[in-house]
């Protein structure tokens, strides 16, 4: 709620909260893997990596939005890393053609 007067808008602070999760992950292939479910029931916004430790193809690593269409996507190649930063999604999905193990770690920040 916000109060103004003509040359000033004061409003209430919100509370942001962040929280971080790691876990290991095993896909098997063309299966598509969720590692992260936001329970909030609200856009959030993440910053974390995903390695692919074992994997002899690419993962792909998606965050869906109501298990709707992919908001963006990264590409993981075997053996490798990749860092993101993205914004209003609630799920996060990894697939590949091939099995493939790795780690996936997010840190992840709403407003209460």
């Amino acid at each position: 709620m916000c109060s103004c007067n003509s040359a000033l808008c004061c409003c209430s602070e919100k509370t942001y909260v962040q929280d971080k999760v790691c876990t290991d992950w095993l896909i098997l292939p063309t299966v598509a893997t969720t590692v992260y479910t936001d329970n909030m029931a609200t856009l959030i916004s993440g910053t974390g990596y995903v390695k692919n430790d074992t994997g002899t193809a690419a993962i792909t690593v998606a965050f869906l939005r109501s298990a709707a269409p992919v908001i963006t996507a990264i590409s993981v190649p075997p053996g490798g890393s990749s860092s993101f930063t993205v914004g209003r999604f609630d799920t996060i999905t990894i697939t590949s053609i091939a099995a493939a193990t790795g780690e996936f770690c997010i840190t992840v920040r709403y407003s209460m």
